[in-house]
C-alpha cells in the first residue's frame, strides 16, 4: 500500500504567509501582516513577534535556536529561543529575501543584489557582490553558500565570501534554492523547472512538472519538495521522478519546510500554513470505505451532464488524489 499525506491547515496571519522555518517541534513563519509567529507542530499559536515595519519575507532558526527573519523594511532581526528581540541588523539599501545560517554565521540577501555574511552579533564581515539582479536565495552547506537571483544564474561562494563558480542553465528567475544532507542543490525558478547540481556545480537532471514558477524546494533526507505559483506542492523521488502532488491552498504555495519528524510545512498568500504528515490507509477493500465516499468517487468519475453530454470537469490534481486512493485498495 502506499504512503499517503493528510493535511491540517490552520491559520493567524492576517494577510499571505512568505516564509516557514523549523527549529525541532516549532514552527516560525512570516507574512505580509509585518509579523513573526512561533506556533507548535500542530498549529497552536505560541508567540507573535512584532518589531517588523514591513512584511516579513524570510526566516531562519540557527543551530543555537537564534531566529534570523529578514523583511522589506531593509533590516534582518534576531530573536531568542522565546521570541525576544536580540539584535537588529542594519546595511542591507532595499528589501531582504533571504536568510540562512551556518552555525553563527548568517548570509542575508537583497533586493540590492548583494549578500551579506554577519556573525551572531551583529558584526558585518562581507558583502558579496556578483549578482547582475536581485539575490532572492541563500543555502548553505558546510563552508559553501549557494545564492540564486534575478539574473537566472546560481552562484557558488566560500564562507569567506570569495566567488567558486556561476551556474547557468535556468532561462528565467531563480527563486530558491536548497542543499541536501547528500551535498545535491536544488533550484527552483520562474522557467517552472527544478534543477539538480552536485557540490562541484555540475547539473545533473532537470525536473518538469510544474505549470508555474517554482516558489521553493526543501529536502528530507532524499526526498525533495517544490511548491509553486500554481497552489500545488510536487514531491520527487531521489532520481527526479514525481512522486505525488499537494493539493489544499487557496493561494500560491510561497513557501515549504521539512521538520525533523518529517512534516513539512507550507505557506500561502491565502494567509494560511498546512501541515502535511505522512500517513497510511488502512482500509483493504472498497467495502470499507464509507457509503458516501464511495457514492462520491464514482459519481464524480461516472456522472455526465444529461443536458449537455460533458463529462465533470474537475482540476487535474483532484482526480489524481481520486486514482491514488482508489491504487491503494486492495
Amino acid at each position: 500500500m502506499r504512503a499517503m499525506y493528510r493535511s491540517h491547515g490552520f491559520s493567524g496571519h492576517t494577510d499571505g504567509v512568505e516564509c516557514v522555518a523549523w527549529s525541532d517541534d516549532r514552527l516560525a513563519s512570516g507574512g505580509y501582516d509585518d509579523t513573526v509567529r512561533l506556533w507548535t507542530s500542530d498549529g497552536k499559536l505560541l508567540r507573535t513577534l512584532v518589531g517588523h515595519t514591513d512584511r516579513v519575507v524570510c526566516v531562519a532558526w540557527s543551530s543555537t535556536q537564534t531566529l534570523a527573519s529578514g523583511s522589506s523594511d531593509r533590516t534582518v532581526r534576531l530573536w531568542n529561543t522565546d521570541g525576544d528581540l536580540i539584535r537588529t541588523l542594519v546595511g542591507h539599501t532595499s528589501l531582504v529575501t533571504c536568510v540562512a545560517w551556518s552555525d553563527d554565521l548568517l548570509a542575508s540577501g537583497s533586493y540590492d543584489k548583494t549578500i551579506r555574511l554577519w556573525t551572531s552579533y551583529g558584526e558585518l564581515l562581507r558583502m558579496l557582490v556578483g549578482h547582475t539582479s536581485w539575490v532572492m536565495c541563500v543555502a548553505w552547506s558546510g563552508n559553501r553558500l549557494a545564492s540564486g537571483s534575478y539574473d537566472n544564474t546560481i552562484r557558488l561562494w566560500t564562507s569567506d565570501g570569495d566567488p567558486i563558480r556561476t551556474l547557468v542553465g535556468h532561462t528565467d528567475a531563480v527563486r530558491c534554492v536548497a542543499w541536501s544532507t547528500t551535498q545535491i542543490l536544488a533550484s527552483g525558478s520562474n522557467d517552472l523547472t527544478v534543477r539538480l547540481w552536485n557540490i562541484n556545480g555540475d547539473l545533473i537532471r532537470t525536473l518538469v512538472g510544474h505549470t508555474y514558477w517554482v516558489t521553493c524546494v526543501a529536502w528530507s533526507s532524499n526526498r525533495l519538495a517544490s511548491g509553486c505559483h500554481a497552489r500545488t506542492i510536487r514531491l520527487w523521488t531521489p532520481d527526479g521522478k514525481p512522486s505525488r502532488t499537494l493539493v489544499g491552498h487557496a493561494g500560491s504555495v510561497m513557501c515549504i519546510a521539512w521538520s525533523p519528524a518529517q512534516q513539512l510545512a507550507s505557506g500561502s498568500r491565502d494567509g494560511t500554513i498546512s501541515i502535511h504528515t505522512l500517513g497510511r490507509w488502512t482500509p483493504r477493500t472498497h467495502q470499507q470505505f464509507t457509503p458516501m465516499f464511495r457514492n462520491l468517487v464514482f459519481q464524480l468519475m461516472l456522472v455526465r451532464n444529461r443536458q449537455e453530454g460533458t463529462a465533470v470537469r474537475l482540476p487535474i490534481e483532484m482526480w489524481l488524489e481520486i486514482i491514488e486512493i482508489l491504487s491503494d485498495v486492495k
